[in-house]
């Protein structure tokens, strides 16, 4: 039996009714999260539209999403079709093995596209490269 995947945001969480069903949860925190559902049906909740929403779970399933939405007036359930989640990596490519280029190498590339914006120079830019070849 395998595990559904579940997410749960704690912070004070801003709900938004974009229309058609359509919700925007934005967490307060510094690195905003925002969570997108999709609710079939006219798409209004009573539990989203409180006033002081502090924690949501959601729970992924086959045909749809388990939204357990914590607040003032308690603990509300509700089912939402669809929810994606964005939050922004700061840091998402520190770890990975890109390209560094060296002061000779930087000042190569700046001439290159400075060549390429004046006009004819790609042309000059062509005569260059074939007489290297």
């Amino acid at each position: 039996m395998t595990s559904m995947p579940q997410r749960t945001l704690s912070a004070p969480i801003q709900a938004e009714h974009l229309g058609g069903g359509l919700w925007q949860l934005t967490s307060g925190a510094a690195a905003a999260v925002r969570v997108y559902l999709r609710l079939p049906a006219g798409g209004r909740s009573a539990a989203l539209e409180a006033r002081h929403i502090q924690r949501i779970v959601l729970q992924w399933r086959d045909g749809g999403v388990t939204v357990r939405v914590t607040g003032e007036a308690g603990v509300g359930v509700l089912e939402a079709s669809t929810a994606v989640i964005h939050e922004a990596q700061n840091r998402l490519y520190e770890a990975l093995p890109l390209a560094d280029f060296d002061a000779r190498a930087r000042r190569f590339w700046r001439r290159v596209f400075l060549l390429i914006r004046i006009p004819g120079g790609r042309y000059l830019l062509r005569l260059i490269a074939r007489r290297r070849r």
